[in-house]
Parts: C-alpha cells; sequence; structure tokens
C-alpha cells in the first residue's frame, strides 16, 4: 500500500471538519444546519430536544421543517436577485461570497440539518477498547492497514445491537445479501453480531474491494455504495477525486459522496480521545473457547457452568434469541465464550455427554385457518397451550391471525456424547451465497382467526408483528423422470440464489427445472417447480419458515410502529422510490400494510398506507 493508504484531498478538506466538528463539537442535543453540497457553509447551530430520548423525532421534526423554511426563503430571494436587506440575509449572502443567482438556487434546495454525534461517538470510542486490540490484528493479518479497525464509529459507533431499517446488522452493518458471503446466519446464528467474526468478514470485503478498485479511498467508498457501483463510477471518472467532484448516477448521494470523508474524521477524533486520560475505554473481557461436540440446549448450559443467560449472550453475541429463548440448541461446531475461571476449566474437563443431543430441534410450523383458536392448534398438535404461546410469543389471549405460521415446539432425542471437549481458537465459519434479491410480498392483510370486535385493519396488523404470513409448504410432490419435485409459491425476498442454498442445488439448476432465462428473477405469488432429492419438503419449510420470521423478527426487535398515515402515489412512482427515498422503510413491511394492492403495477393517485416507525 502506499506511504499515506487514506489521503486527505484538498477537495474533502471542508467535509472532513465538518464531520470533526459533529463527532467532537456538537452533542445530539444540537443540530447543525448547513449546505449539503458545499460542508463548508455551515448557516446555523440550534438546541434542540435530545435526539436520543423518547418522543424526540416527533418534538423535533416541526422544528427542523421551519429551520429549513428559513434558509429556504432566503436563498430563494437570493437567487431572484433580491438585494440581501436584512441582518439575516447579508450574513448568509457573505457565506457564498460572489457567486450566481443559478447557485443560490441550488443552495435553497440543499438546506440539511444534522444531528451532532458528541456523546454517541464517546460512546463508541469507550466501548471500542474491548475490541480494537483483536481488530487490528486482524487486519493486520490479512494484510491491511490496521487504522481501518476505526471504520465501525462511522458505521454504527461499536453499538454491537446496531440494526437498521434495510436489515444491516452489528457494528460493520452488514445486511444480509453481503454477510452471507462471508459468515453464518440463520435462525440460530447470526455472526454479524459478533464484532470479532464479522471483523474477519469485514477484512475480506476490503481486501476484495482494494483489490477491484485500487485504492482506500474508493474502496471505502465502495463499503457504503457497493463494489459494483463504485466500478461504474471509476470508469465513468477514473479518480476519487472526480468521483467525489461529478458522480450523480443511482443512488450515489450525501451519505457515500461523505462516506470517506467521514471515516478519515472518526479516526482522527478516535485517536484523540484514545489517548485523553480521562476516557475509561473498556477491557477485553478474557474468555475459555470450546468447540461443541453436538447440539446443547442453553438452559442445560446454563445450569451446569452455573451462568446467566445474559452472560452466556454477553460472550457470545452470535446467539440469536431463538437459542437463548430454547426455541433452538445451541449449534454443533459452533465456538462456544465462557468465562475464564477456574472453576469453569474444571467443569468443562467434567462435561457430561448426556447434556448433548444429537439433533437440532426441528422446525415444524402450521398454518392458521379461519376458525381456529391456539388452545385447538395445541390440541391438535398434543402440545400445551403454554408452549405454543411461548414458541411463537403470543399473547396473554393467544390472539393469532389468518395466514399466520406458528411454530410448533417438539423434543429431539439425546445423544451420548463423549466427556472430553478439545478447546480451539475461534472459527471463521465462511458460507458463499449470492446476493438475496429484494421482492415484493404478497401476504393478505392479517385477519384474527378468531371473530372479535372490528377494529381499524392497522390495528390488526400492529398485533401481528413478528407474523409469518403466506403459503410456506410444498405443494404437489411427485417423481418425473426419477426425481421427486414439488410446487411452491415464491413469498418476499425470496430469490433463486436464497432457495438453491436450501436445496442444496445450484440456481443454475433451478433455472433449467423451470424453463428459465439465465437473466430471469422471481416474482412474489408465482409458483416454481423445486428439486426434493436432496433436501426433503419438511426440511426446505423449515429453513424457510426460519427465513422470514428472522427477518421479522430482527427489525422488530429494534423498531416498533407507532401509526400510520397515508401517501398518494405520484406520476413516475416506483414502489423502491417511494419506500427508499421518501419513507426509508423496508418494501416487506410496506406491503404487510398494503397487502390488498399490486405493487408490480401501482397507478398513480392510488392511496398507500404507510407505517410510521420508530427505534426502540
Amino acid at each position: 500500500f502506499a506511504a499515506n493508504p487514506f489521503p486527505r484531498y484538498p477537495i474533502i478538506d471542508n467535509n472532513v471538519r465538518f464531520w470533526e466538528t459533529i463527532y467532537s463539537k456538537y452533542s445530539t442535543s444540537q443540530a447543525v444546519v448547513h449546505d449539503s453540497n458545499n460542508l463548508g457553509i455551515v448557516y446555523e447551530v440550534i438546541p434542540i430536544f435530545n435526539h436520543r430520548m423518547p418522543g424526540a423525532s416527533k418534538i423535533n421534526k416541526p422544528l427542523f421543517k421551519g429551520i429549513k423554511n428559513k434558509y429556504r426563503h432566503i436563498l430563494d430571494k437570493l437567487a431572484k436577485g433580491i438585494k440581501p436587506r436584512s441582518a439575516e440575509e447579508k450574513r448568509v449572502a457573505k457565506l457564498f461570497g460572489n457567486i450566481s443567482r443559478k447557485r443560490f438556487k441550488k443552495a435553497a434546495d440543499s438546506v440539511r440539518v444534522q444531528i451532532g454525534q458528541k456523546d454517541r461517538f464517546l460512546e463508541g470510542v469507550v466501548r471500542s477498547g474491548a475490541y480494537m486490540t483483536q481488530i487490528k490484528r486482524i487486519f493486520k493479518q490479512y494484510g491491511l492497514p490496521e487504522d481501518l479497525a476505526y471504520l465501525p464509529h462511522v458505521e454504527s459507533s461499536f453499538n454491537l445491537k446496531a440494526y437498521s431499517k434495510f436489515g444491516a446488522s452489528g457494528i460493520w452493518q452488514f445486511t444480509r445479501s453481503t454477510g452471507k458471503q462471508f459468515l453464518t446466519i440463520n435462525y440460530a446464528l447470526d455472526e454479524r453480531q459478533d464484532p470479532i467474526l464479522a471483523s474477519y468478514a469485514a477484512a475480506k470485503f476490503l481486501k476484495n474491494n482494494y483489490k477491484s478498485l485500487g485504492s482506500w479511498p474508493l474502496a471505502l467508498t465502495a463499503y457504503n455504495y457497493g463494489p459494483a457501483g463504485m466500478l461504474r463510477a471509476k470508469k465513468a471518472y477514473v479518480s476519487y477525486e472526480r468521483i467525489f467532484s461529478n458522480y450523480k448516477q443511482g443512488y450515489f448521494g450525501f451519505a457515500s459522496r461523505n462516506f470517506y470523508s467521514e471515516f478519515l474524521a472518526a479516526m482522527r477524533v478516535a485517536k484523540r480521545l484514545e489517548k485523553d486520560p480521562s476516557v475509561k475505554q473498556d477491557k477485553q473481557q478474557r474468555t475459555i473457547q470450546i468447540t461443541l461436540p453436538a447440539y446443547i440446549a442453553t438452559r442445560d448450559l446454563c445450569k451446569y457452568f452455573n451462568i446467566s443467560v445474559d452472560t452466556l449472550k454477553k460472550l457470545n453475541p452470535a446467539l440469536r434469541n431463538s437459542v437463548l429463548q430454547g426455541t433452538k440448541y445451541l449449534p454443533k461446531g459452533y465456538t462456544l465464550h465462557l468465562p475464564s475461571t477456574y472453576r469453569q476449566k474444571e467443569l468443562l474437563a467434567k462435561m457430561p455427554g448426556h447434556l448433548y443431543h444429537k439433533k437440532q430441534k426441528p422446525t415444524q410450523f402450521y398454518r392458521v385457518k379461519r376458525g381456529d383458536t391456539a388452545g385447538k392448534i395445541a390440541n391438535t398438535h398434543r402440545i400445551s397451550l403454554k408452549s405454543l404461546r411461548r414458541a411463537n410469543k403470543l399473547s396473554k389471549t393467544a390472539a393469532i391471525f389468518v395466514g399466520q405460521n406458528l411454530r410448533i415446539p417438539g423434543s429431539v432425542q439425546k445423544t451420548k456424547t463423549p466427556n472430553i471437549i478439545v478447546s480451539t481458537r475461534q472459527k471463521h465459519i465462511t458460507e458463499k451465497h449470492s446476493p438475496v434479491t429484494l421482492k415484493t410480498p404478497t401476504n393478505r392483510l392479517p385477519v384474527l382467526a378468531e371473530k372479535k370486535k372490528n377494529k381499524p385493519e392497522w390495528k390488526n396488523i400492529q398485533k401481528a408483528r413478528s407474523v409469518v404470513l403466506g403459503e410456506l409448504s410444498v405443494r404437489n410432490i411427485s417423481k418425473i423422470k426419477g426425481s421427486h419435485q414439488g410446487t411452491i409459491i415464491v413469498q418476499p425476498d425470496e430469490s433463486l440464489e436464497l432457495l438453491a442454498g436450501w436445496l442444496n442445488v445450484k440456481a443454475s439448476f433451478l433455472k433449467n427445472l423451470n424453463n428459465f432465462s439465465s437473466s430471469r428473477r422471481l416474482h412474489p405469488d408465482e409458483k416454481i417447480r423445486i428439486p426434493l432429492n436432496l433436501v426433503s419438503a419438511k426440511n426446505f419449510e423449515g429453513k424457510r419458515f426460519d427465513f422470514h420470521l428472522e427477518t421479522e423478527e430482527d427489525f422488530f426487535n429494534a423498531y416498533k410502529i407507532v401509526g400510520v398515515s397515508s401517501y398518494k402515489v405520484q406520476q413516475g412512482d416506483t414502489v423502491w422510490e417511494i419506500c427508499k427515498n421518501k419513507f426509508d422503510l423496508p418494501l416487506w413491511l410496506l406491503k404487510k400494510y398494503n397487502a390488498k394492492l399490486d405493487f408490480s403495477s401501482l397507478r398513480s393517485s392510488q392511496r398507500l398506507t404507510i407505517p410510521i416507525v420508530k427505534a426502540i
């Protein structure tokens, strides 16, 4: 690499300085009003209701709207050639110097508000102390600049629980599709949540970016914008500086344009704080590591080692709630971390084999029909109502919805496994999967299975959080030319690559089986054939159910719906534009609230119900 792998180009100097002040000077109780094209132009810094407090967004929203309108009005007057008269107008005009009226018009459309991050950033530096040494060692191991370890300050402030509306998770904010290329992500484990395992993935991803793009400014920008997009940008403008100044294609907007500047600023601020004796960083926790030779229940493990579930989760952040709550076992082959004490080492040496299980708890589910009750379903499957409620997080009234897929809890035999476990270093498990293409869901509105008092539709949907709808079963199973096959109805977020992974075949095999072209993509609600020679229908259905359930559970662990609004579809709108740019919502959630509309053919003037999402 170059002597300075992270150059600070003169063209981004204002941007770097701007983000340094955001990270080190202004708190989440302050907002900076500025020009989004020239970050050297700051109109005003205003006090706001602390952005991290409950209800802050609602309180601050009209304040932000008012301050933006104030400066838009002034800039519009200047754009029309009206001479500034008031002290405020003269102050704003002076910020720009001698520029054209056209530039004032552009500025009027570019007034932006940035909330300060000083307190949040400081907390991130404190948290980073527990991981920074290990992460730097990982990047050095891969032959990469160690300072890349500061990137999570931009992505997540080293918050292990960070989760975006579009499914980016962990300190490195990997989406599911990108994360699956390097990490294990399923209903038992999500290695994106483990800061060390995810750092191995980040090292691989960034190394690939650098190899294809040839510079760290481009490779880092690709972390936000995507490698394919940056390759197109490089082809068009060659250098980072020219891309920064001129590239405006696709979704290369404010966030992507500023990502490298934010990294430089975050690195500088974090290094200063690390040297500040008043900042006490978290310490790395020592653990003993074991590789599980078989499956084991969280309850049995915690009881034997006399540790709490909270301690287990803290030391093993990749374990999903399904494992911690007993729906699934800790998986065979998982590298488990335990407190490093003499007593734990003694217990480990004598660990009895009867605690282990031969197989993972199976996934069995039932799709609710009109007239069903939770009690009736429990009786049919010979389980207690309490276990059915616990497995599906049902309310005390056990309300269920037509079309809902309920998990049916079961039991698995234990196995006699040798008492001795060989302690190993942490493993990094790599699974390669093609990216999952976002598709439009087609489930219907959740309707209570039992007839209840009429309520607004969105109230029923609110009750149906983390409820998996849609037909997940394999139908028409038969043997055709010696091959077992079945048909399925494609569900939201499913792609040929994803289905192929569950079936242990290649995506090209599915395309050939269905006579699809090489560029063919799946559409929700269409029927396709799948092979069942390598995986049983029951196994496939279980993986499918777990995938859709984890998507909703992850989202609703981080967000809640606090109401709805209405939006009238405009000429030229696309579903993706509405979700991504206008309301910042995942497509499956928008569809859940508008299930009766055909999203493949939205018409102008149609009304959409927009869920109002709030971070928990």
